[in-house]
């Protein structure tokens, strides 16, 4: 038998994956997918034309995927799931989601400001809708990455 396989980083194992970090993989998929499906359908109809029927249906996508997804990570690890998060996890949680906040900020502020001096609403909710998709990606990666290090 051949001893390639015999070095001992390729028989380290990874650490298991916390059910959160199962979670944020998902989400992290999720919102690019249905991030860059809106980013598409608004960059083709433009940023001035109205709410694309797509990026309105974006919005129970991404609802319906975090039911799905909840439901699977409770049938496949009952106590994980129901387990509340310990102190590591709610920090990183906490300072994704802080990060998250100031992207969304960071999007709604110049639609505001738009909207004011243009009287625009189809441009302020493209681009907020926009906002949300990046602010989502922001916080699930943002969570991949603290739970990896």
């Amino acid at each position: 038998m051949s001893k390639i396989f015999d070095y001992p980083l390729l028989q380290m194992r990874s650490p298991e994956m916390s059910v959160r970090e199962i979670s944020a993989w998902v989400m992290v998929l999720v919102f690019g997918v249905l991030g860059a499906g809106c980013l598409v359908s608004i960059l083709r109809a433009g940023f001035d034309a109205p709410p694309q029927p797509s990026v309105v249906a974006s919005a129970p996508a991404v609802v319906a995927s975090v039911i799905i997804l909840e439901v699977v990570l409770a049938i496949f690890f009952p106590k994980k799931a129901d387990a509340p998060p310990d102190e590591r996890e709610r920090l990183i949680i906490a300072r994704a989601g802080h990060w998250a906040g100031l992207v969304f900020l960071a999007a709604v502020l110049p639609a505001l400001g738009h909207y004011v001096v243009h009287a625009d609403g189809d441009v302020m909710f493209n681009v907020i809708v926009l906002g949300l998709f990046v602010s989502g990606l922001i916080e699930y990666g943002a969570q991949v990455v603290l739970f990896r290090r």
